[in-house]
């Protein structure tokens, strides 16, 4: 009996230094003087990236620049198709002299050119600014709609120099306009 009762007595005390030892190791790679935040640290925290523990977030919500974004571009598009089909039934009138044939296939070819430049506009904006925009190219003018919060001097002269690469348009003939 006290064999078991030696072998009972050292397994306690090997156990004893085996929660011993896990605790300081948790307590070592939990420094709680590491990760202590005074309450005077936290505000400022907390103020400089606008967020405060605890807020809820909406991780599904769609922001309404983009339900703008999206609408301005289908209206767009859709109002492009509709040119395309006017067009496309002039050319295939049997009623129309040639001069007008030529005319709409001119015509759709710029509508296509157009489509194309905007495309390639809206995507290098948003590369660049990570901002969705609407581009709207006419004969001689360029709008551009993006996000108020991305519009700055540099986020500017950026837009700019990616509409004069992908167009004929000179700078003083590009409108960047804010969306709220």
């Amino acid at each position: 009996m006290k064999i078991t009762s030696k072998k009972r007595h050292l397994m306690m005390a090997g156990l004893v230094l085996v929660l011993g030892a896990a605790v300081l190791v948790n307590w070592y790679y939990t420094d709680p003087q590491k990760n202590a935040v005074s309450v005077e640290n936290s505000s400022d925290v907390n103020e400089a990236n606008g967020k405060n523990l605890g807020d809820a977030v909406y991780v599904n919500s769609t922001d309404i620049n983009d339900e703008y974004f999206a609408n301005a571009k289908l209206s767009r598009d859709e109002s492009y198709d509709s040119a395309v089909a006017t067009l496309k039934e002039i050319i295939e009138s049997s009623d129309v002299d040639k001069q007008s044939v030529q005319t709409a296939a001119d015509s759709i070819n710029s509508i296509t050119n157009k489509k194309i430049a905007q495309v390639n506009i809206e995507n290098l904006i948003t590369a660049k600014t990570g901002s969705k925009c609407v581009t709207v190219i006419s004969d001689d003018n360029v709008e551009i709609i993006v996000s108020d919060k991305v519009l700055n001097d540099t986020t500017v002269l950026q837009i700019k120099e990616i509409v004069m690469e992908n167009s004929d348009i000179s700078a003083e003939k590009i409108s960047i306009i804010g969306a709220k």
